[in-house]
Order: C-alpha cells, then sequence, then structure tokens
C-alpha cells in the first residue's frame, strides 16, 4: 500500500465557508475599508469577491435544500405507494 503524501497546513483542503462566516469577513472589510478613509479602495477587490463567494454559497445551500426537499418528497411518496 503506497502512503499518501502528506500536506502542509498552507495547502490542505478547506471546507466550504459558511454564509455566517463569510458575512463575517465582509463585517471585518467594511470596518477595515472605514479606517482606510481615502484608501479604501484598495479593499474593493476584496469586497467584490467577499460578495461573489456569497452569492455562490447562498445559491449552492439553496440548491442543496431543494434537493434534500426533493429526496423527501419522493420517499414520501414511494412510502405511501407500498402501504
Amino acid at each position: 500500500m503506497t502512503a499518501r503524501p502528506r500536506q502542509s497546513w498552507a495547502t490542505r483542503p478547506l471546507p466550504p465557508l459558511t454564509v455566517e462566516e463569510i458575512e463575517g469577513h465582509l463585517d471585518l472589510l467594511a470596518e477595515l475599508m472605514q479606517l482606510a478613509g481615502r484608501k479604501a479602495d484598495l479593499y474593493l477587490p476584496l469586497w467584490r469577491r467577499s460578495q461573489l463567494e456569497l452569492k455562490k454559497r447562498k445559491e449552492t445551500d439553496a440548491i442543496l435544500a431543494e434537493a434534500r426537499a426533493r429526496l423527501t418528497r419522493s420517499k414520501d411518496q414511494t412510502a405511501a405507494r407500498s402501504a
């Protein structure tokens, strides 16, 4: 059996961020932008990327919830037909 190479803490895969985590990051960015004054523009790329990630995470969560609901309905219908 071949051993898997170990990954460093910097290159290991991370779990996806939650909506709450991304919103917390946006809160922090907003504070940093406020403190930066005239240089707040420097944070715009991070702000835009965070908003994009938030939108994608919400969309993913909605799709997963829809899939779970569909599976539940399907199981309920199958059980009703079997009874």
